[in-house]
């Protein structure tokens, strides 16, 4: 079977997503570029029964390479995500508590506030400007490209989150970061001070640290 061990690998962070409370039942997908497209979970198949066969081949153009199964209803997402950014790998669009929380705020964005965003996100987590029925899978799918501009990460407007990462560790990892971010972002929006954002130009430096020079320094 072509690609045995990127979808043995997609199961794993799919059981691990749930384990985390990360992903409910089947709201939620993953996928991996490959040589030959865009490898994903099929559309309402729980994951705890989800086999290796199960997966589905894509093109980037949309074309279904290989698979029985139907993709995720929301394969625009990921397809037009790694159309825009060559620079990732794997996104995992998810719903969990504290992001689907603050995808429903009247604002553009959730600010920077901790090392951990600007290291591993870019920065601060954007938010798509409108809320976009579930049929609608090419406008979600623009949406969701054009929202998440240079930064790893992206909420979909009342729906959910959307990370990204150079593998599949990376995109888990943004996942959570994203999660105990917008937590962290609740908390400090209750509190009856004045958050402060870490300033733009640290913001730039530090993302950059992380991808090239991170585990490098003396």
């Amino acid at each position: 079977m072509e690609y045995e061990n990127e979808r043995k690998e997609i199961i794993c962070i799919c059981r691990k997503l749930s384990s985390r409370g990360l992903i409910l039942g089947t709201w939620g997908n993953v996928s991996m570029r490959v040589e030959k497209g865009i490898l994903m979970t099929p559309s309402r198949i729980s994951y705890d029964m989800m086999m290796p066969e199960d997966m589905v081949l894509m093109a980037l153009d949309g074309e279904i390479l290989q698979g029985n199964r139907i993709p995720t209803s929301e394969r625009e997402v990921h397809r037009r995500i790694y159309l825009k950014r060559p620079d990732i790998g794997a996104i995992i669009h998810y719903h969990a508590a504290n992001s689907m929380a603050v995808s429903v705020l009247e604002m553009e964005e959730i600010p920077c506030l901790t090392e951990e965003m600007s290291q591993l996100l870019g920065g601060a987590i954007p938010i798509t400007s409108q809320y976009i029925p579930a049929q609608r899978h090419e406008a979600l799918g623009k949406a969701a490209a054009d929202g998440i501009g240079r930064a790893n990460a992206v909420l979909l407007r009342n729906h959910g989150g959307v990370a990204c990462g150079k593998d599949l560790r990376e995109a888990f990892l943004s996942a959570e970061v994203v999660e105990k971010s917008c937590g962290i972002f609740e908390k400090a929006s209750a509190m009856p001070y004045r958050y402060e954002p870490i300033p733009e130009e640290y913001v730039e430096s530090e993302h950059y640290r992380y991808k090239y020079t991170y585990g490098k320094e003396r």
